[in-house]
């Protein structure tokens, strides 16, 4: 027997935690329950256009069965297998071949993940690790941006440049360090004749000689914000932060977790300003939400 709209309500509220959650928030949920194309529809029958795609990730829409069917004639032959050395599995190689070939072309190797916060996690540890065999065991911090979202697990959370997300969660990890983002419309610290995109790399420059450039792994920014506004930057921004980066020795992660897949109208949006970082985090477009 079905259950009933109020039922299916109250199951939810009593047995389903959600993101970034409160009751109050929470007092009159919409049940969502098919998509097709740009649209989706509730319990109730009501349609929307699904104008955010989910959460930025719905990036080739909803119901497309070529995909589902691709999905699961794969479950038939192999539901999964590990990747630890010493083992693989077709899929896994198949595709990281394949998003070789449309990332940047200094890219070399992918490391899967489940989602975009253990993507930059992963990111964090890739740079430590990187600058232990350089022989520069110190250089641990990573500086990220004001308005910037990284994910809320732990250490993507202490990345994450937003305060209302480390309520409740704090302390943070140490080791990361918040500047100033490229704001055209409202700049912090600009001085005369500056662009925001000179003031933005300036402050990043400043900022690794004030922590010290021995002890900064990396610098993470996503090219477009997401979860802090959608800010543009000035078109110079990311080729003089890539300058920065190369010059003071720091990695320079670039979070496409939203904008990677054609969210921009390109593979990856940092090509817009031809820049190319030194690791790269993607998710969300690259099963297009077909894979939770």
């Amino acid at each position: 027997m079905a259950l009933t709209a109020a039922e299916i309500i109250k199951a939810d509220q009593e047995h389903l935690i959600h993101p970034l959650h409160h009751p109050i928030d929470h007092a009159e949920p919409m049940i969502y329950v098919r998509g097709k194309g740009a649209t989706i529809e509730t319990l109730g029958g009501e349609r929307y256009i699904d104008g955010l795609a989910g959460l930025w990730n719905v990036n080739v829409g909803h119901g497309r069965a070529e995909l589902a069917e691709a999905a699961a004639a794969q479950m038939k032959e192999l539901a999964y297998f590990s990747a630890y050395t010493g083992s693989s599995n077709l899929p896994a190689v198949q595709l990281a071949e394949k998003l070789i070939g449309l990332a940047y072309d200094n890219m070399q190797a992918v490391f899967f993940t489940c989602g975009g916060a253990e993507s930059n996690e992963s990111a964090f540890k890739t740079a430590r690790f990187y600058w232990k065999t350089k022989g520069k065991p110190d250089k641990i911090k990573v500086i990220s941006r004001h308005n910037a979202y990284h994910g809320v697990t732990q250490q993507a959370m202490s990345a994450t440049g937003m305060a209302a997300y480390w309520k409740m969660f704090e302390p943070r990890v140490p080791g990361f360090v918040h500047i100033p983002t490229c704001y055209p419309y409202r700049q912090q610290d600009a001085r005369p004749g500056e662009t925001a995109g000179q003031t933005a790399a300036r402050l990043l420059d400043e900022a690794i000689t004030r922590e010290g450039q021995d002890t900064v792994a990396a610098f993470i920014a996503e090219p477009i914000h997401g979860g802090g506004g959608v800010l543009v930057p000035d078109d110079d921004y990311f080729r003089l932060v890539r300058e920065v980066c190369t010059k003071r020795e720091v990695l320079f992660i670039g979070d496409e977790v939203i904008t990677g897949f054609c969210r921009t109208g390109r593979w990856f949006a940092l090509s817009h300003w031809n820049v190319k970082p030194d690791i790269m985090s993607f998710a969300k477009g690259v099963t297009s939400g077909y894979l939770p």
